[in-house]
This record gives C-alpha cells, sequence and structure tokens, in this order.
C-alpha cells in the first residue's frame, strides 16, 4: 500500500462490545452512516446464534429452544450511528429493549462521546456503546482494541 492510501485521519465510531450473556466478547465498531440490527437471526449483523460462547455450545441445539434464549428476537435492536452526537437505538423486539436500565421504544443517544450506555435485550444479553476517537472528540483518549 502507497503511502497516500494510508488513512492518516484518526478512527472514530461506535463500539459494541458485548457484556453479558453469549454476546459477551463480541465487538463490532460502527462507523458514521452504518447501522446494525442486532437479535438471534443468524442474518442479524450482530447474531447471537453466530456468537462465539453460543458456537462453542456443544448443547446449542437445547438451548436454543429455551424460553429464555427465545426472549432475544430474531430482529432485537437496530443501531444507527447518525452523527458523533446522535446515535438511534430502536427497539424491534416485543420483549423488550433496555437502554441503561430504562425501557425504550426509541431512543436518541446524544452523550456517547461524554459517557458509554448499556443496551440491555430483555435482560437475557448485554450490550456496551462506547465512543470511540482521538481525544479531541471525547476529552479522553481512548483508541480502538
Amino acid at each position: 500500500m502507497s503511502g497516500a492510501d494510508e488513512r492518516t485521519e484518526p478512527i472514530t465510531g461506535v463500539r459494541i462490545l458485548g457484556t453479558k450473556g453469549f454476546l459477551k466478547g463480541e465487538e463490532r465498531t460502527l462507523g458514521l452512516g452504518e447501522t446494525v440490527v442486532v437479535g438471534r437471526s443468524r442474518s442479524a449483523d450482530i447474531s447471537v446464534k453466530r456468537a462465539t460462547k453460543f458456537l462453542a455450545r456443544k448443547d446449542r441445539a437445547q438451548i436454543a429452544r429455551t424460553k429464555r434464549f427465545l426472549s432475544v428476537s430474531r430482529r432485537h435492536v437496530r443501531i444507527h450511528f447518525m452523527h458523533p452526537d446522535f446515535v438511534e437505538v430502536v427497539d424491534l423486539s416485543n420483549n423488550g429493549t433496555l437502554v441503561d436500565g430504562r425501557r425504550v421504544d426509541r431512543i436518541a443517544l446524544t452523550d456517547l462521546r461524554e459517557r458509554p450506555h448499556v443496551l440491555s435485550l430483555n435482560g437475557v444479553e448485554d450490550l456496551r456503546l462506547e465512543w470511540i476517537g482521538a481525544p479531541s472528540d471525547n476529552g479522553g483518549p481512548q483508541t480502538p482494541k
């Protein structure tokens, strides 16, 4: 790769990090304008059925039939990184989505550069949403992992 092709601007975005359940340890970074759907379906962008912890289980066929597992909808929540000061979270499920412990249908996160948020899929799977970027973008030195 030539020097002209190398990225010189700082990386900024929204990191989605699984912190509970089968999604624990899964990570995805959204760039500006990107949208992801999180859910149980293999076709979801972040899929419980494609998560490393789920795939490592020998009893996954039995787990996939449990009420707890099925409480995460096939398409549970949509996250859209619209602007550094505007991340939209939309509940696509009848089972419930919580942001920072509050049930939401739709919420605009406008302070992600200042503090992370916890998104919970019916209390079964938790995700941490956090800003990544240059110090001037968020007031502190964070870099992608």
